[in-house]
């Protein structure tokens, strides 16, 4: 038989059965299974001792593809742990087929103790949604009576649905919000449709705070912020629901998404302080998760987000600067008395760079100027040279500092937000949110 792709394949283990009466307490009982409807495979499991009875029944149904797996050795079907590796292999060359486990049952009626506990478990390790047995009515011995088999059908999908939503939790943890959304069914799809419905529904609700965490987490803020509008505050169970962001959280994803016009200067300050201390944020996640390249970046982005905001703060645009500006004015003749000049932009404003922001904030008489500017100078764990010559910039190797070097620096980015403002370690409380390794 060459089969259908919808068509499932049967799984068997052979024990030795009545051995006065194999015929009536293990042959028919296995017919009866294999007779129950057309498979596109067969797969018997038979320990060495009944690798014979395994061939009776492969003569009794010629037409069918059936296939003999033995146990390696005598004595394996007592040996969980042998069984179950066989058994796995079993399952797992069926796979390579490209027969999925909703297209496979397992039948554990015939077989030792160990091989039909061992076969329970590969099943559920690769999530095969049907079990069954076979069950009658019993003589004086307690054995089954020949002619009395009826099938009973088991599913696993509530203990591996349940299971995956565990895993889901634990990477939801970990902050690993991609995984999550590849982890978990979507409703109405194939996979979902195997699943107890109470627990599609609390994927169902899972799903899109992944997707809200994922979206805030690599910086898509508008993105994160129209998935915020969907019902994820819906009840979940216990253990998700330290999990769900608050209100407060939302309303901090929507302000990132929104920022103000760059001519309203006090409000473009504000609005940087807050991408600021986002970024610190999310730059010591990364730390957490050994992506130091991608920190140090992070690192040196909040020391010149910090340096507009101040600019900001001052009434100056670092992208359109105008020399009837009286610093401003003087901070370019004096470069150009040294050879440099600020770059100009089509109308005639001009615009600073990081460094050269810091200096220019220093002749303000800013309070923070030098200790941006030397923070991120030459030499510094986040400056320029380390930044400019990372793989992710314009060099070919990586030159983040080590992770406890990296720490510390973001230690002092968050001193310096906070000397900058009163109101950042409010913002940092929030923007810390999205690191659920404390829960």
């Amino acid at each position: 038989m060459t089969g259908k792709p919808s068509m499932k394949s049967l799984v068997l283990t052979i024990g030795t059965g009545n051995l006065d009466r194999v015929e009536d307490s293990l042959l028919v009982p296995l017919q009866k299974s294999i007779s129950d409807r057309e498979w596109r495979t067969v797969i018997l499991l038979p320990s060495q001792r009944t690798s014979e009875h395994a061939e009776t029944i492969v003569a009794r149904f010629p037409a069918l593809d059936i296939r003999i797996h033995p146990l390696e050795f005598d004595g394996a079907e007592n040996d969980p742990d042998s069984c179950f590796d066989a058994f796995d292999r079993v399952f797992e060359g069926l796979l390579d087929e490209g027969i999925e486990p909703q297209n496979m049952i397992v039948d554990f009626t015939r077989g030792t103790k160990a091989m039909s506990a061992a076969l329970v478990l590969a099943a559920v390790r690769r999530e095969v949604p049907v079990l069954r047995y076979l069950s009658g009515e019993r003589d004086a011995r307690g054995m089954v009576q020949a002619g009395s088999e009826r099938i009973n059908e088991v599913r696993t999908t509530m203990a591996t649905a349940s299971r995956r939503l565990d895993l889901a939790r634990q990477l939801m943890c970990r902050g690993d919000f991609a995984a999550v959304i590849a982890l978990l069914p979507r409703p109405g799809s194939q996979w979902a449709d195997l699943w107890p419905p109470s627990l599609v529904e609390v994927a169902g609700r899972v799903e899109p705070l992944a997707r809200f965490y994922a979206a805030w987490d690599r910086l898509d803020y508008a993105e994160a912020a129209k998935i915020s509008d969907l019902p994820i505050e819906a009840d979940l169970l216990a253990e998700w629901r330290p999990l769900v962001a608050g209100d407060e959280t939302r309303e901090w994803v929507k302000g990132l998404a929104n920022p103000p016009g760059r001519d309203d200067h006090p409000a473009m300050a504000e609005y940087l302080r807050g991408l600021a201390a986002d970024l610190v944020e999310n730059g010591r996640r990364r730390i957490r998760d050994h992506q130091l390249e991608d920190a140090l970046l992070r690192a040196y982005r909040v020391l010149e987000l910090m340096g507009q905001a101040r600019l900001f703060h001052h009434g100056l645009d670092s992208e359109f600067l105008t020399v009837s500006n009286a610093a401003v004015s003087k901070f370019q003749n004096d470069l150009k008395r040294k050879g440099n000049r600020l770059e100009e932009n089509r109308d005639g404003t001009l615009k600073v760079p990081r460094e050269r922001g810091a200096r220019l904030l220093t002749r303000l008489e800013d309070p923070l100027g030098k200790e941006l500017f030397d923070l991120g100078k030459t030499g510094s764990d986040i400056g320029a040279n380390l930044r400019n010559h990372s793989i992710l910039a314009h060099g070919f190797e990586a030159k983040a500092p080590a992770k406890d070097g990296l720490e510390k620096q973001f230690n002092l980015l968050e001193t310096l937000l906070q000397k900058d403002d009163a109101s950042a370690g409010r913002r940092i409380a929030v923007a810390r949110r999205l690191d659920l390794t404390v829960l």
